[in-house]
């Protein structure tokens, strides 16, 4: 059952597309964030691991060189020959170089020689963390980043000769140009994983919208079906875009599948739709049949009670009154006799008889036989067109019944001297039946109607008046206890003609 806010209620805030878009974004900027954090520590970690072993071969040289100065100039291993060569030292260490800059200090850590720039000198002050380190024994370096995007190493250490601490030599090297290529290298990476990224974000994004299009479809469709259902309405262009899905995957059988429920809802709505129309249609046809009962059972009634009161009252002193009275009671009485035996026929007696062989050619000639007396009272003449070999299943006098209301309806609403045409044979395997006369062109609404009690097409061209319109009622019910089908046809030249067809399970070998 469905309610008028329901489509409120199913309301999407944030959809599947919008959920995925932001988690995707979500993902790529944290793996963004780590990719640059972990690029970021490799490279340091690189720089510093080639500057450490770089230092290692500088402090193994600087030992070599300063061993091999104190031999040349005959000064002994102490700290005394290294202070007084600490000139020499920063001459030969930096000549042999040429690429870094020095300083000698003694192993106090007061400075000997140095052949530092002013504004080196400066930052090397600043820069005293290695130096301490040295005092202490400890080789040791410090990087230093400038704004200018410069690097520069700081690398104090202690020179030991004769397993003796004599002094201590500083080193100032630019390693610029080796984090400028970190720099480049992090730049490098960081733009091709962006681009990954970015690429992978629209191949993603765009498989993600293949994939919930038809569903987005299916979410619209299921929404506009909703509102269809509360009307008891199906848009069937709506299913055929859902069947039309060329997609081989699970979303196309989902959409299938789906237009498949969808379209057998809407035929069960029909149905039930059908059978709603039907049902008021029984109710409306019982209703008109109780109305049409009550008033043809209230015309007789009124007529007898009327002559009986006229009679009472007159004591019986007016004979022509009495004898008027009386024919008048009489025929009412057997109209109302004939009209209740006739709704008694309408009742279901079908159950309480068995089916038999029955010889259609000596019924339908008996019946001939009897009615043609009333048909030559209206100058008509009855004329029979049948085989000899057709044999139904059923009760013999429900069918003589049958053919006795269908050749008194051709009598009656006939016209005068004419002739009734019967007819029998087989057609695609059953066997038909008709009864045609020469009478009042039918248009089709009264031919979808002369089969429902008391309808009369004409009262006023009907010979007997007194008919109270339940013989052809009566002949679809028979014909529907013996399975077959009965229908009227107008021609335009005035011939009325009304077919029995039986179906071939009724046929008797």
């Amino acid at each position: 059952m469905f309610h008028k806010n329901s489509s409120k209620k199913r309301t999407i805030r944030l959809g599947i597309r919008m959920k995925v878009t932001v988690g995707l974004l979500a993902v790529f900027l944290i793996s963004g964030i780590f990719l640059y954090l972990m690029t970021e520590r490799q490279l340091q970690k690189n720089r510093e691991d080639q500057i450490t072993r770089e230092l290692q071969t500088i402090r193994e040289n600087t030992e070599i060189y300063v061993r091999q100065l104190l031999i040349l100039n005959d000064a002994n291993n102490d700290e005394e020959s290294f202070n007084l060569l600490s000139e020499n030292i920063v001459q030969e260490i930096y000549g042999s170089s040429g690429r870094y800059s020095l300083a000698v200090y003694s192993k106090e850590g007061i400075l000997l020689a140095d052949n530092l720039r002013e504004d080196h000198r400066i930052e090397g002050s600043r820069q005293e963390a290695d130096l301490n380190e040295a005092i202490k024994g400890n080789r040791a370096f410090t990087l230093a980043y400038s704004e200018s995007g410069a690097l520069e190493v700081w690398f104090s250490m202690p020179v030991t000769v004769a397993e003796k601490n004599i002094g201590i030599i500083r080193y100032h090297m630019d390693y610029t140009e080796l984090w400028q290529q970190g720099e480049q290298m992090k730049e490098i990476i960081l733009r091709t994983a962006a681009a990954v990224f970015v690429a992978a974000f629209f191949l993603i994004f765009l498989l993600l919208s293949r994939i919930l299009n038809p569903i987005q479809r299916l979410t619209k469709v299921s929404r506009q079906m909703s509102l269809d259902l509360e009307q008891d309405q199906v848009n069937t262009e709506l299913l055929a875009g859902l069947t039309a899905s060329a997609r081989r995957d699970e979303i196309g059988e989902l959409s299938r599948d789906y237009s498949a429920m969808l379209n057998k809802i809407g035929q069960y709505i029909e149905k039930m739709q059908d059978d709603k129309n039907q049902i008021l249609m029984l109710l409306n046809s019982r209703q008109e049949f109780y109305n049409n009962v009550t008033h043809e059972l209230k015309t007789p009634l009124t007529t007898i009670q009327g002559y009986a009161q006229l009679i009472e009252a007159d004591g019986g002193q007016d004979e022509e009154l009495i004898g008027k009275g009386v024919e008048h009671i009489l025929h009412e009485s057997t109209r109302l006799h004939k009209m209740v035996i006739q709704l008694l026929e309408m009742a279901d007696r079908a159950s309480r008889e068995e089916m038999a062989p029955v010889d259609m050619g000596n019924l339908i000639r008996s019946v001939s036989e009897a009615m043609e007396i009333k048909a030559n009272r209206y100058g008509d003449h009855i004329r029979l067109k049948f085989r000899q070999d057709l044999i139904v299943r059923g009760q013999e006098e429900r069918l003589r019944q049958v053919f006795i209301n269908l050749i008194d309806n051709a009598v009656k609403y006939g016209e005068t001297g004419t002739e009734i045409r019967i007819y029998g044979g087989w057609h695609k395997g059953r066997i038909m039946f008709s009864v045609t006369n020469q009478g009042k062109v039918m248009d089709r609404d009264e031919l979808e109607h002369i089969f429902e009690p008391f309808y009369r097409a004409d009262k006023e061209y009907s010979r007997e008046q007194e008919s109270a319109g339940l013989g052809l009622s009566i002949c679809r019910k028979i014909m529907k206890e013996h399975k077959g089908l009965i229908w009227a046809e107008s021609h335009p030249e005035g011939q009325v003609s009304f077919f029995l067809l039986f179906p071939p399970f009724a046929v008797s070998e």
